[in-house]
């Protein structure tokens, strides 16, 4: 059996350093992150089992993050916070988190967290998402449309994946710089409204349906 991997995501030093040390001693592979741009860079390469997630971090905070993890992982998500008020508790679990602790914790109450988590059932992956005669091999990162194979950039691979995956759902220009730039700040404001445009042309164009939608004054969606 695999070694079980664990992600911890902590703008603080010391926290990151006892984490790795008391986790790794617990036989996990702990690797960590700083912020949560590299956080999000980090669950992308080292697939963990497990993510413990701090609040409060620079460049993208844990909140505004869970739905970029939920994007590319189903690991439970373990939220750690100086913020021990109800309300920031059920906020961090409606985005997607699937259990919290304040800070300071005992070392022994995170395990015992964690193990909890681990012992939960894993969602299978899914392989392959579709729509209509529109269809995406998530391994193989294929996508085709109506057999026929369409060569999209990473940048236009994520957008459309992250459209797909949520059929109908209208996706504000915010949303979308969250969920497939990451940090809205390194692009420019049309950005979205550049990348619908490319994917407008290898998607629909040419083909008897369009799929890729504009809702004025609301944003994208895709929908047969």
């Amino acid at each position: 059996m695999s070694e079980t991997r664990i992600a911890v995501v902590d703008d603080e030093p010391r926290i990151r350093e006892l984490l790795e040390l008391t986790l790794s001693h617990h036989g996990f592979v702990v690797r960590s992150a700083a912020d949560g741009q590299a956080g999000l860079a980090l669950v992308k390469e080292f697939e963990p089992d497990l993510i413990v997630l701090d609040v409060m971090m620079p460049k993208i905070d844990g909140i505004a993050l869970l739905p970029m993890l939920r994007r590319v992982t189903d690991a439970p998500v373990i939220m750690l916070s100086a913020k021990g008020e109800l309300e920031d508790r059920v906020e961090g679990l409606v985005h997607g988190a699937d259990d919290y602790l304040s800070k300071p914790f005992e070392i022994s109450e995170l395990l015992a967290h964690i193990e909890a988590k681990l012992r939960r059932p894993h969602l299978e992956q899914r392989s392959a998402l579709s729509l209509d005669d529109l269809s995406v091999d998530l391994d193989q990162h294929v996508v085709t449309r109506n057999g026929k194979q369409l060569d999209l950039s990473p940048r236009e691979y994520d957008l459309l994946v992250t459209l797909l995956r949520r059929p109908r759902r209208v996706f504000t220009r915010e949303e979308l710089l969250d969920l497939v730039w990451g940090n809205s700040s390194e692009v420019g404001p049309n950005a979205v409204e550049r990348y619908i445009s490319y994917l407008r042309v290898k998607v629909d164009e040419g083909a008897p349906r369009q799929l890729i939608h504009t809702v004025r004054g609301a944003g994208y969606t895709l929908h047969a």
